[in-house]
């Protein structure tokens, strides 16, 4: 956390004040040259409201006190707002009672998996299942786009689908992605609400 207001916040509010100090002399200046420090610092600005932002959220989502089925219903709303891409979700209980760790990382999976499909998916739907059976919490996310492609699986700085499985194995759960027959994608991830999934009870298709 300090590394990242430090480099972060820091280094954005370094920028706006080097773009301020000239504007401070006694120099004469034309108009436009004041308006362009004008935009740049405002722009600056907004940098470090959104990782003020980001990094608050990232310890613990407000949200995630309401419950990890409240959690994703808001974020797919959001979603939908903001994409104006549909995201119906469905669950098999009101409440599923997750521990902190793990609701994080069920919540920050499905908000990248949500990123992803706004980035590159082409989509006008999404349909997401989030339910607990056997000790285990599972979350589908299936989209109706123009699909992943394994090299796209495999990508090096594919850093959204390394999160993810990461996140997953974590926890000692798994994480499952393929291109859909039709069309689309489909993210499927399990993990134990308590302990860890044995290493020969896995999912098939591309997981980790």
């Amino acid at each position: 956390i300090a590394r990242e207001i430090h480099d972060d916040i820091g280094g954005t509010l370094t920028a706006i004040k080097c773009e301020l100090v000239p504007c401070l002399d006694n120099s004469s200046r034309a108009p436009e040259f004041y308006r362009n420090k004008a935009a740049a610092v405002e722009s600056l600005v907004d940098m470090v409201i959104d990782s003020t932002r980001r990094i608050a959220l990232d310890l613990r989502p407000g949200v995630l006190d309401c419950g990890i089925v409240a959690a994703v219903r808001w974020q797919a709303r959001e979603f939908n707002q903001r994409t104006g891409i549909a995201c119906v979700v469905a669950c098999n209980c009101e409440e599923i009672m997750l521990d902190g760790d793990l609701a994080v990382a069920i919540f920050r999976i499905f908000q990248e998996a949500l990123t992803n499909i706004a980035k590159h998916a082409h989509a006008a739907e999404v349909q997401v299942k989030l339910s607990e059976a056997d000790n285990q919490v599972y979350l589908e996310v299936t989209d109706d786009g123009c699909g992943i492609t394994r090299p796209d699986m495999n990508k090096v700085n594919s850093f959204g689908i390394r999160s993810m499985r990461e996140r997953c194995q974590q926890l000692g759960g798994h994480f499952y992605i393929q291109k859909k027959k039709e069309a689309g994608t489909e993210v499927m991830i399990r993990i134990p609400v308590n302990g860890r999934v044995s290493s020969r009870d896995r999912l098939g298709g591309q997981e980790g």
